[in-house]
């Protein structure tokens, strides 16, 4: 006998869901492919938006006459379709979008993110003065301990946090404050309208490792999530460095693209 249901919000019960979709086991297709198949339609189709929690494994499978393990399965399939992410302790959910970055030019966060269709969104945690460490100093070409401008930001895309940064800005930048960055919503416009300094050029170092404790607070991730760690340093027409940002970005939201061409012949 079929059962119907479509997916449907997380607040309507497993009931619900089960009168809306259609999971025949006469068929020859495996259960755990038509259910992955309507779960892969409804998500796409936009009835489930990015975020949404899915029903219990408990839920769904009373709901639709399964075993426990025919929806697991499902819902694995779709996890590795990249539809779904199963967070340890809490359940399953729609996964948000992957933001992809291509790697073949100098620009900021919000103007990459409207060029991919996202919604660009900024959490200022702190505009303040501190003393340059060696390795800043290092990156901006200037003395240790001498006064610079720290910046802190939760980075969003469609409201969703996807990288932590702490931007450095060199010692003739200190009057940049957070009423710039208010008014401009991005760092580097702020830059230009204040100083009339614009990206010309950076050096960005990549890594991958585990986040701290604070990126799993801020980016609403657990401890075995892994980050995009980033290091750049920017320069201005001059070729002389004015920004030094470190970056945490959600490995599971976040990649990397590398445009690769063969060598010109000989």
């Amino acid at each position: 006998m079929a059962t119907v249901s479509t997916l449907a919000p997380s607040q309507e019960s497993s009931i619900d869901v089960a009168r809306r979709w259609a999971i025949d086991k006469r068929l020859p297709t495996p259960a755990y492919l038509q259910l992955h198949a309507h779960l892969v339609s409804s998500i796409e189709s936009g009835a489930w938006p990015p975020g949404e929690a899915l029903p219990s494994e408990r839920d769904l499978a009373a709901a639709l006459g399964l075993s426990r393990m025919t929806v697991r399965r499902a819902f694995e399939e779709v996890a590795r379709d990249g539809l779904l992410e199963q967070r340890r302790g809490s359940g399953t959910y729609v996964r948000s979008r992957r933001l992809e970055q291509t790697v073949d030019r100098v620009i900021g966060f919000s103007d990459e993110a409207r060029l991919l269709g996202f919604r660009p969104g900024s959490r200022v945690l702190e505009v303040t003065e501190v003393a340059a460490d060696q390795e800043v100093a290092g990156a901006l070409g200037c003395q240790v301990g001498a006064l610079l401008r720290r910046i802190s930001r939760v980075r969003t895309a469609d409201e969703t946090p996807l990288a932590y940064q702490v931007a450095y800005l060199r010692p003739s930048m200190l009057a940049l404050g957070a009423d710039d960055l208010a008014w401009h919503q991005s760092l580097y416009a702020a830059v230009e309208s204040r100083f009339g300094v614009a990206p010309q050029r950076a050096r960005q170092t990549i890594t991958a490792r585990l986040p701290t404790r604070q990126e799993r607070r801020l980016l609403l991730i657990d401890r075995y999530a892994p980050v995009l760690a980033l290091e750049r340093t920017t320069f201005d027409g001059d070729d002389a460095p004015f920004e030094f940002v470190r970056s945490a970005y959600r490995g599971d939201l976040y990649a990397l693209a590398l445009d690769l061409r063969a060598p010109e012949p000989a």
